[in-house]
């Protein structure tokens, strides 16, 4: 009896169904009230708390919350496929199956595509440096996933750091539980690993570097609000007192209706006799803080700290001769080692659990490092030295009535006599490769005629020498 009749019809199948028995869910599960506004009171949330995904790093800090999104993004984007090997060693793409299924739709909670459940997994990952997730049996007997918030699982191990048992708290959702590994239900992965700690999120190194950001925004800020809004006053000897309070009153009442009802562009207000307008010199302003060009460099640093080119995200402007090599080192240097931790998390117990151990995920990169419509077109004839398309097909993307004989894929004769490696090519290599130019001299004697011109035009001697040998001689 192999690994999937256990899992159908043994003792594990009873475990499998009491996790996802609605049975075993509380039945006092209590529903907080939907507050009056969906955005809460920002006094109440702590003001140097990183402890936690709602008031931490995640949705407080513009940095990390932009750096991550652009990970989760980009890999959660990709097309995971399933693939096994054949008897010769090549991979095969397979389109059937119970690890095609789950991994074509993951979880069967409503609303959670494929899409938003890997990026819930890489987000705990990139925020708490694990993820964990249980492997479950739903309706018609199919394999679905359940992810588990990094704060509702414990993780218990040995002095040497190596993981023994999780402990998932149910909130009343579903019922607690412990669980011994390694068990075919739990598909997790774990960063830093020690006998005291099991994960260590990036986010800690950069609390200092945050802290500090976010003090000095609110020192921006309060320097904003109580500083001087317009660095001038108004100047009135003393010799010249008011005539009355009610004079006095009425022209601060016109110089506020001045400047609040606005409009008034490019007009002064009228000044009593001896008024004059003074600068007041030396105010500090928030923008002399320079605190601006502090934030860009934070920014910076948080993409350094999460290994991403900060010209990839958009914290530092790129030229036009390097934007195609930071995408390249995007998807080869920088996004990798995050795609192949999270393909080897999925394969390491999911095939085997659903018994197609000769199978494996693979994330598709070739969708993200196509380049444009035109780069495909000529990388796709270079590489197979014809023309790959027809000309009723060319002719149907530009909305045109197909020819007789474009059906066929037709094979320039210099491609095909000529040796051309490519249509684009022009002769140019193979002329290359035979020292011989373009028109079927070769390289010495195409130099040699060359060297006859240039002597017959500047050589008077040469010159008329060569017309007295032309005289001489009809072959010349």
């Amino acid at each position: 009896m192999g690994l999937i009749d256990h899992l159908l019809h043994g003792p594990a199948l009873a475990t499998f169904r009491s996790y996802a028995d609605p049975a075993n869910m509380s039945s006092n599960v209590t529903i907080p009230p939907v507050p009056a506004s969906s955005v809460p009171d920002d006094t109440q949330w702590p003001a140097m708390d990183f402890d936690g995904f709602a008031g931490g790093v995640a949705c407080r800090e513009y940095a990390t919350r932009t750096v991550v999104s652009f990970i989760v993004r980009n890999i959660a984007s990709l097309p995971f496929k399933v693939y096994r090997r054949n008897g010769a060693g090549d991979p095969e793409e397979v389109n059937e199956g119970p690890l095609y299924d789950l991994m074509k739709r993951p979880s069967a909670l409503p609303g959670l595509s494929r899409y938003r459940f890997f990026q819930h997994l890489l987000e705990d990952m990139l925020y708490d440096d694990r993820w964990l997730c249980l492997l479950t049996i739903g309706v018609a007997n199919r394999f679905t996933l359940r992810r588990i918030p990094s704060d509702s699982y414990q993780l218990t191990g040995n002095a040497f750091g190596e993981i023994g048992s999780v402990r998932i708290n149910g909130h009343n959702v579903i019922k607690d539980m412990t669980i011994s590994l390694p068990d075919p239900r739990v598909v997790l992965d774990v960063g830093y690993i020690s006998a005291l700690r099991f994960g260590d999120p990036t986010s800690n190194v950069l609390r200092p570097l945050l802290a500090e950001s976010r003090a000095m925004m609110n020192y921006r800020a309060n320097i904003a609000k109580n500083g001087a809004q317009i660095p001038t006053y108004v100047f009135r000897p003393k010799e010249m007192p008011w005539p009355t309070q009610q004079d006095y009153d009425e022209w601060v009442n016109g110089l506020r209706n001045y400047t609040q009802n606005g409009g008034m562009a490019g007009f002064m207000p009228t000044f009593k006799d001896g008024m004059e307008i003074h600068t007041v010199d030396n105010v500090f302003k928030p923008i002399d803080m320079n605190d601006l060009d502090a934030r860009d460099k934070v920014n910076i640093d948080v993409a350094n700290a999460f290994h991403i080119s900060a010209e990839n995200i958009g914290f530092r402007t790129g030229t036009n001769s390097n934007i195609a090599a930071y995408k390249e080192k995007l998807w080869n240097v920088e996004l990798l080692p995050y795609i192949t931790a999270f393909e080897e998390a999925l394969n390491l117990t999911i095939p085997d659990a659903v018994e197609q151990p000769d199978c494996y995920v693979k994330a598709n990169l070739d969708s993200k490092l196509r380049g444009t419509l035109e780069t495909q077109y000529q990388a796709l004839s270079t590489a197979t030295g014809r023309p790959f398309m027809t000309t009723n097909y060319a002719r149907r993307l530009l909305d045109m009535p197909p020819v007789d004989g474009g059906d066929e894929l037709i094979t320039p004769l210099n491609v095909e006599v000529g040796g051309q490696p490519s249509p684009q090519d022009g002769g140019q290599t193979g002329n290359a490769q035979q020292g011989s130019s373009p028109n079927g001299k070769t390289a010495s004697a195409l130099a040699m005629f060359n060297e006859f011109k240039r002597l017959h035009r500047y050589d008077a001697g040469f010159q008329r020498e060569w017309n007295e040998l032309k005289g001489q001689s009809d072959e010349i």
